[in-house]
């Protein structure tokens, strides 16, 4: 029944605040069927986690093992277009943290930080094979190496090729490189808007296969708002797991929201029951974990 809700109910809340947050790269980019000929861009590695309005697109490859001293994830540089390469293309790329500052002041709430040039390294020239599409390169990072209290990602531009042009929108990309945070994981969670603003959408139910995904220092992410609305909710944990600190959600909109109470933390048994508001409705959650 709840699944039915997540796509219908979305026309009765809050006016406006439903659009999709994601790029859909069967409209635009390097996949799209309308692309442009002859243009040299970074192709998607999986979903676009950054809006539509961000100055630049923004994907998170894994979350990484704090402790790990390497891991490697791979880059592909697109040759765009209806036809293949017509000669061996020089792709030249650099690292850009110039972008960070431009994402940061263009997206509210943003705060990344571009990794130390010690902490990362990338191939600066990769060819795309004549009568080829793409070529791939691989990314190494060193996980060890990164400031826990910061959101640490990897900004890089093509800054030159030998044939072809640039993409303006495909031709940077921001990766981030979350570490990997204990709460991560599945979870069996009972949603009930009890308090506030009773939403009939929502009432009180439980599901499972829940996840939480690490996207910054100890902050955890789930798909939809409420477990009912399109968009997402984020878990601001503590330094030292013993609260949560903020709840941020997300429908169209960041909307207001506030934590009234944190009933449990378990980190060890991987456990918590917190009560927020947002947009005047009134959530208590209560997270068992149950897998990776």
């Amino acid at each position: 029944m709840k699944n039915f809700i997540k796509y219908t109910a979305v026309l009765a809340f809050l006016t406006g605040s439903l659009t999709s947050c994601l790029k859909d790269k069967t409209m635009i980019g390097p996949d799209s069927p309308g692309a442009i000929k002859n243009v040299i861009e970074f192709k998607n590695i999986g979903g676009i986690k950054s809006g539509t309005s961000a100055p630049y697109s923004l994907y998170i490859p894994f979350t990484l093992d704090p402790t790990a001293t390497t891991a490697e994830f791979e880059g592909i540089v697109n040759y765009a277009g209806s036809d293949v390469a017509p000669n061996d293309i020089t792709v030249n790329i650099a690292a850009d943290p110039a972008m960070i500052t431009a994402y940061n002041a263009g997206v509210t709430g943003a705060n990344f930080t571009q990794l130390a040039a010690t902490s990362y390294s990338f191939p600066s020239t990769v060819t795309i094979p004549k009568g080829q599409r793409e070529a791939r390169f691989k990314i190494s990072v060193k996980p060890n190496t990164f400031d826990a209290t910061k959101e640490n990602a990897l900004a890089l531009r093509i800054t030159s090729a030998s044939t072809g042009t640039i993409s303006g929108n495909f031709g940077a990309v921001i990766f981030s490189m979350p570490l990997k945070s204990i709460w991560q994981g599945t979870y069996t969670v009972r949603f009930n808007n009890n308090y506030g603003t009773i939403d009939a959408n929502i009432g009180d139910f439980t599901e499972t296969g829940v996840k939480l995904e690490t996207i910054g220092p100890n902050k955890l992410q789930t798909q939809y708002a409420a477990n009912t609305y399109s968009g997402y909710t984020q878990y601001q944990f503590n330094g030292n797991n013993t609260s949560i600190t903020s709840v941020t959600v997300f429908s169209g909109a960041i909307l207001a929201s506030s934590v009234d109470g944190v009933d449990l933390i378990d980190p060890v048994n991987g456990k918590f029951t917190i009560r927020y508001t947002f947009a005047g409705r009134g959530m208590t959650e209560t997270w068992v974990r149950t897998g990776p």
